[in-house]
């Protein structure tokens, strides 16, 4: 890590009760404007807002069966030849990330999976990605590579490219906005070709969660749980 972040945390759960340390923000009416208005406002300021922000993650593991209970089943029905405790991890499907957000052009991933771990840095038009432990083991890679490896398309693709990738026809406001440390929190959903998404922002336009899957394929997420401004060197 590259930074030491703060000790509260950003508490993030589907009901939209959420803590989190940070600056004041004004507190406005918003009641009257259309959720997708407000959820596309919000993706916008994302990409002009700065912070360092850790996030709590989920997701597959590739080669995997679609869900944690699933794979748990088939670790103990089958004999792997594995350290058990890894294999309890990679089930788990939980990992961390560490984002230095500095829009337009310059942010920082450390990113923990249960099966990897490793850097990402802008680097002009391509990333350059950094294993643990090697301090050598750097090399570029395009940069949507880098988007796909890190589960990270949230934070590069905003609402409106991901409602039309869904084909997602509606918007709704999926918990009312609360205000916890002075800073508000708005949180939306839509549904679309079988897939369900979820984002919940600031009111300063800061991505603290993000939810996308369905009950077969399974479900990938990011959870805040601590955000520092301003943003790292």
């Amino acid at each position: 890590m590259l930074l030491v972040l703060t000790a509260s945390a950003v508490s993030c759960t589907r009901t939209g009760t959420r803590s989190v340390e940070g600056g004041k923000t004004p507190s406005s009416s918003i009641s009257h404007i259309d959720p997708r208005d407000r959820l596309l406002e919000l993706g916008e300021a994302w990409f002009r807002t700065p912070a360092t922000i850790s996030y709590r993650t989920t997701g597959r593991v590739l080669g995997q069966p679609t869900t944690a209970h699933l794979c748990l089943r088939q670790m103990f029905d089958d004999d792997f030849g594995e350290d058990r405790t890894a294999l309890l991890r990679r089930c788990s499907r939980q990992g961390t990330l560490r984002l230095v957000w500095d829009p337009p052009d310059g942010w920082q991933m450390d990113v923990i999976t249960p099966v990897d771990r490793f850097t990402l840095a802008s680097t002009h038009d391509r990333t350059q990605i950094c294993r643990r432990g090697d301090p050598h083991a750097c090399r570029a890679i395009p940069t949507a590579e880098a988007i796909v490896k890190a589960r990270a398309d949230a934070f590069f693709q905003g609402p409106r490219k991901i409602l039309a990738a869904i084909g997602a026809t509606g918007v709704k406001t999926s918990a009312s906005p609360t205000e916890n440390e002075g800073l508000g929190v708005e949180c939306f959903a839509a549904t679309g070709r079988d897939v369900h998404v979820e984002w919940c922002y600031s009111r300063d336009g800061l991505l603290l969660s993000f939810l996308r899957g369905s009950a077969t394929d399974g479900w990938t997420s990011i959870d805040a749980t601590s955000v520092t401004r301003p943003v790292a060197d």
